[in-house]
């Protein structure tokens, strides 16, 4: 009787002890995939700022294309909203364009790009 006793205690203590692992190993899983969905948002922040950078110095620089406009965007199953500006300022008697975008997602302080182009139009 004492010996179903004593395996009845070890039995508990490895199911215990095996549950407390567990427990920790999933809470792990879980932050390490929390993260890691928060640095692909914040690098899908800055890819679409640079793109729109991108697109606004081709348009200002040359006068091709369009300039980026201000609104939403939707990748890889999330929704960005994009805000961009332009401001004409001199800097040094040379007139200068500041372009400004702001990338922001659901849960984020937003991505800010900042440049300035010369005013060749």
């Amino acid at each position: 009787m004492k010996r179903k006793g004593f395996l009845l205690i070890w039995a508990v203590t490895a199911l215990t002890a095996g549950g407390i692992l567990i427990s920790g190993m999933a809470f792990s899983l879980y932050w390490a995939l929390n993260l890691e969905a928060r640095r692909e948002a914040e690098l899908e922040e800055a890819l679409i700022a640079q793109d729109v950078m991108e697109r606004a110095k081709y348009f200002l620089r040359f006068g091709k294309g369009a300039m980026p406009h201000s609104g939403a965007v939707t990748r890889n199953g999330r929704t960005y909203d994009i805000e961009v500006r332009q401001e004409k300022e001199l800097l040094q008697e040379v007139p200068m364009v500041r372009v400004r975008c702001l990338v922001k997602g659901k849960e984020s302080g937003g991505f800010v790009l900042e440049t300035l182009v010369e005013d060749g139009l």
